[in-house]
């Protein structure tokens, strides 16, 4: 019986592995292409994020939220230390490349000029993401727009509300 049993599971797994070549017969072979990365290669350094420095002071003086400013704040009940992300489009760099603008913008937030402040580039979405405190949200945009010089609506955008103020 025994030698009966193992004939037997031979034979299912010859059968199986018949079975399997023959279906993978069927697939076409291709030869895959070379990889092309999606970034330019000339400038690419890859470090996406940059990160305000904690233990360095911040000596500018922050005046007060506008009354537009005060109202979306109000209206959406916002805390002074919760985060928010000024979205920057590649739209908005008429003067420059997007990448022109992180790359000073990190250099900027290394040199402490932003409170609070770290950053993202959105490569595959042409966008830079600035998060900041609710409470140096309207001096950062403000910064974006006259350093940078950009050009048409930035958006502040804020978890779970989405865009709630422009500037």
């Amino acid at each position: 019986k025994e030698d009966r049993a193992a004939c037997y599971l031979i034979w299912n797994l010859s059968n199986l592995v018949n079975i399997a070549e023959k279906s993978l017969e069927e697939f076409p072979c291709r030869t895959i292409p070379p990889f092309t990365p999606w970034f330019p290669s000339g400038r690419c350094a890859m470090r996406s994020w940059s990160v305000f420095k904690q233990g360095s002071a911040f000596n500018k003086t922050i005046h007060p939220f506008s009354g537009h400013f005060q109202k979306v704040v109000e209206r959406f009940r916002l805390h002074s230390l919760q985060r928010a992300k000024w979205i920057i489009a590649e739209l908005n760099c008429v003067t420059s490349s997007l990448e022109d603008v992180w790359t000073v913008l990190t250099r900027t937030m290394r040199q402490s000029k932003l409170p609070t402040c770290n950053a993202n580039i959105q490569r595959d979405l042409a966008q830079i993401w600035v998060f900041c405190d609710v409470l140096y949200s309207e001096y950062v945009g403000h910064f974006l727009k006259r350093e940078f010089k950009l050009t048409g609506q930035i958006s502040l955008s804020v978890h779970k509300q989405g865009a709630v103020f422009s500037m």
